[in-house]
């Protein structure tokens, strides 16, 4: 019987795509992380027995057309008593966010008046706008 040993070739472990493959893990990893513990703080919130319902958001509308007319949820309104009727129409719904449709072709001296009353009357204020083509 023949035991002599054979020489045998080195085996090589390629690592060229390891460094590819573990930046990849890496980054992987420090994305997922934080997203991954959003209630990391734990807080004990105090308890009622009985809990007071949350109000309704209410808004205002408030539309001004390419002729400068004014309109509150759809009700005509002089400039002039604009800043009467929208206090009358927040109070009315105790609202606190003011929606502002204007005309493209306003002026932005037009947005700058109606931004200066919702400012006064302490309103949070949305522009609405059409979704571009």
């Amino acid at each position: 019987m023949n035991f002599r040993k054979r020489n045998r070739e080195a085996s090589e472990v390629e690592t060229g795509a390891l460094a590819d493959i573990l930046f990849f893990l890496l980054m992987f990893f420090l994305m997922i992380s934080t997203l991954a513990s959003p209630d990391a703080i734990k807080l004990l919130l105090p308890e009622t027995a009985k809990p007071a319902p949350t109000p309704a958001n209410e808004v205002v509308r408030l539309t001004v057309d390419e002729n400068r007319n004014y309109f509150i949820d759809d009700n005509p309104v002089d400039f002039a008593n604009l800043e009467t009727a929208l206090t009358q129409a927040v109070s009315a719904k105790k609202a606190a966010t003011l929606i502002v449709r204007m005309d493209r072709n306003q002026t932005v001296q037009e947005l700058t008046n109606v931004y200066d009353l919702a400012a006064k009357l302490n309103l949070s204020m949305v522009m609405a706008a059409e979704k571009k083509k």
